[in-house]
């Protein structure tokens, strides 16, 4: 605790494990938990675990069954509160929803990709969702989330880009940043946000572990 007498919030970003059909640009595009996807969130939170329990009060999760089956999952087991925030869904990337790498880059060239790449405040995927856009909603989230936490400590269960954007709410990163960590596959990472007599303050802990 940085501050004496801080009322701490603890909140945990956790990508979703592999979900079926291996790496793609799945965007929206709404695919469920692998075998082995299940295996990696599972021993992520398990890791985390106090007593054989998880550490939460609640769980947030995105609409998508990537992130929601588990998450409802976790809380049966667990009796936990769930809430599915339909704002936490990946960002949606046109026409490249569902296509591998490979794929599009035989369909359009390398180009368009690498400019969304290297620019994504200024360049969308074709007929996908605009950055602006998508820092706009999940800035909402976040702002509802510390303004009105479901529990001292709270999972959020989300996705790469998703995770990014969250964490770009507490570094305030350029826009043009959004997209700098590659985070892996059910990685968590830990936000500890304090309410204190000079105001509240947000730290981060831990990326990507």
């Amino acid at each position: 605790m940085r501050f004496p007498d801080a009322s701490v919030t603890t909140i945990d970003l956790l990508r979703h494990g592999e979900p079926v059909g291996g790496r793609m640009l799945r965007g929206s595009t709404d695919h469920p938990l692998s075998e082995a996807g299940w295996q990696q969130v599972t021993d992520t939170v398990m890791r985390h675990c106090v007593d054989g329990c998880p550490p939460y009060d609640a769980v947030i999760t995105s609409p998508l069954s990537r992130c929601r089956e588990f998450a409802l999952w976790l809380g049966e087991e667990f009796d936990l509160p769930v809430q599915i925030e339909d704002d936490l869904a990946e960002l949606h990337l046109g026409r490249w929803e569902g296509k591998t790498h490979a794929e599009v880059f035989g369909e359009e060239g390398t180009a368009p990709m690498s400019a969304f790449w290297n620019s994504p405040a200024t360049v969308s995927p074709p007929g996908g969702e605009a950055m602006e856009a998508f820092d706009s909603r999940l800035a909402e989230v976040w702002r509802n989330l510390l303004a009105n936490p479901p529990g001292r400590h709270v999972l959020v269960v989300a996705h790469l880009f998703v995770c990014n954007g969250l964490l770009r709410q507490v570094l305030e990163q350029p826009l043009s940043r959004i997209l700098a960590m590659d985070l892996p596959y059910a990685a968590m990472s830990r936000v500890r946000h304090e309410q204190h007599a000079l105001g509240e303050t947000s730290f981060i802990e831990w990326i990507g572990r």
